[in-house]
């Protein structure tokens, strides 16, 4: 069983086009449609796709929780699987560039902003996360707070800068959507 959470009716919209384009059916045998989207306001951001083999259903975010206690449960973003379909592709142009003798390394020593070591292969490992990672926000905190967390112990203010990198990308992130 896979738990998707939509927060808006876009993701909803999204989610369900790619379910019937997928083949899958409600769980009662009727085929997905447009007007399904209506669905979304009775939960909105509280909605959650239930997808087994029994077909598509739906419900609350807290009925997930409380159902499937021990289920994963994947936020779907419309917008982030459409950053994934572009970096694939440049993914692919970056590996035919290098296959060509053409070097994509970056130079720089920001070991802060833009560090040397995650722009090898050509794209800044941070974009591809973004791109790969369903729950973003979650992994920014996670680094807010092991960046803070030690900074006393190992790089200082090196530490301190890193934190407050990614809680100004996380910002931009939230404001983004």
């Amino acid at each position: 069983m896979k738990i998707y959470h939509t927060e808006t009716q876009e993701d909803f919209d999204a989610l369900l086009e790619e379910l019937k384009n997928e083949g899958w059916t409600w769980f009662f045998g009727e085929a997905i449609t447009q007007d399904d989207s209506e669905l979304w306001e009775r939960f909105n951001y509280d909605s959650a796709l239930f997808v087994d083999e029994d077909g598509v259903s739906w419900g609350s975010l807290s009925y997930a929780k409380y159902l499937h206690p021990n289920t994963p449960i994947e936020k779907y973003k419309a917008k982030q699987d459409e950053v994934a379909k572009w970096f694939g592709g440049v993914t692919k142009a970056m590996k035919a560039f290098s296959s060509n003798g053409v070097s994509m390394k970056n130079e720089n020593n920001d070991k802060v902003n833009n560090p040397a070591h995650y722009t090898a292969g050509g794209i800044e490992t941070l974009d591809y996360i973004k791109a790969k990672v369903s729950d973003y926000p979650s992994y920014a905190v996670g680094n807010i707070l092991k960046y803070v967390s030690r900074y006393e112990h190992k790089n200082g203010i090196e530490d301190l800068k890193k934190a407050q990198f990614y809680l100004n990308d996380l910002i931009e992130w939230m404001e983004s959507d």
